[in-house]
């Protein structure tokens, strides 16, 4: 491979120095919170997430300066830049919903009845169908190891363009998912119907009631310990378990093995199909994280060739050429 068709394929693959930006940026958000209204983190929770990412920052650098290897720096780095993410963002996450305000449930509720759709319907039909219920209730709570498996094959496939933009756009819409939520809090839709298991005794939710203690505890000032350990998912609206399945969607339609694209696919549209049950979300939560995750797709598209370390990817030319 000449040189010119080398600069052409490490450009055509992109990099990762914008969802880096997107992590700093999200950091700096924290920042100012931080200062006016300090939260404390729990060492024990804290020390194996950052270990492990020191662990994938060291192999990425393996793989980047002593034995060039594109596909496998760019799936450790995916995963190095998910795991900082998902502690940076969790911990915003809580930071912002401590300062939220009056709650959007029956706001929430009351945009779905306009579009027609009824949550405690879709529930009760649900909980006499079983046989759906199950299959949708594992997809959902399958998320991070779908996100391990595409991270996986679209690296191992030598998708590396369609790998960054799926980690940036997950990295955008979260970002963003967070930040409006401390704009529209809620406490989903199990709390607001007022039920209680008895009610849907074929169902076993993902998410119903876990949320609810640490929401009341950063409501009303009670909790200020942070353990990355025992973090929930306290964010309703949007929905970023529904963007995530359309972005994990999109990310294995990309996928060159046939199976692994069209199973990945099913296993993220039923994950979506699962959100409003098994993560209490209204569809209103749903369709906005959807609506999210189309945008930050098409962002992402754009920033993965954003560059601000030329000779970081210099590096990455010598590992296209040698594999050429």
């Amino acid at each position: 491979m000449d040189q010119a068709r080398v600069i052409t394929h490490q450009h055509s693959d992109g990099c990762d120095d914008a969802a880096w930006l997107c992590l700093v940026l999200t950091i700096m958000i924290m920042a100012p919170l931080q200062l006016s209204d300090p939260f404390t983190w729990s060492i024990p929770g804290l020390l194996p997430p950052l270990g492990f990412a020191l662990l994938l920052g060291a192999l990425a650098t393996f793989y980047l300066q002593i034995r060039t290897n594109a596909k496998i720096f760019a799936m450790v780095t995916a995963l190095q830049l998910m795991l900082l993410f998902s502690a940076a963002g969790a911990s915003l996450s809580y930071m912002i919903a401590a300062r939220a305000g009056p709650l959007w449930d029956a706001r929430l509720a009351g945009w779905d009845r306009a579009m027609g759709l009824d949550w405690l319907v879709w529930m009760r039909w649900l909980d006499s169908h079983p046989l759906l219920a199950t299959p949708l209730n594992l997809a959902y709570r399958t998320l991070i190891p779908q996100m391990i498996v595409l991270i996986l094959i679209l690296g191992l496939c030598g998708r590396l363009a369609a790998l960054r933009t799926t980690i940036q756009a997950a990295m955008i819409a979260g970002l963003a998912i967070i930040l409006l939520s401390g704009l529209m809090p809620a406490v989903a839709a199990y709390v607001h119907y007022g039920l209680h298991p008895a009610d849907y005794p074929h169902l076993r939710p993902a998410a119903a009631f876990v949320h609810m203690a640490d929401i009341t505890g950063l409501r009303d000032g009670s909790l200020r310990l942070l353990s990355l350990d025992h973090m929930e998912g306290i964010i309703t609206f949007p929905s970023y378990h529904g963007a995530l399945a359309v972005i994990f969607c999109w990310g294995f339609s990309r996928a060159t093995i046939m199976t692994a694209r069209y199973g990945g696919m099913m296993v993220a549209t039923l994950t979506l199909i699962a959100t409003p049950v098994d993560g209490a979300h209204y569809f209103s939560d749903v369709i906005a994280g959807a609506v999210i995750a189309g945008l930050s797709l098409c962002v992402a598209s754009r920033t993965i060739h954003i560059r601000v370390r030329p000779r970081i990817h210099m590096k990455v030319q010598v590992s296209v050429a040698q594999s050429a």
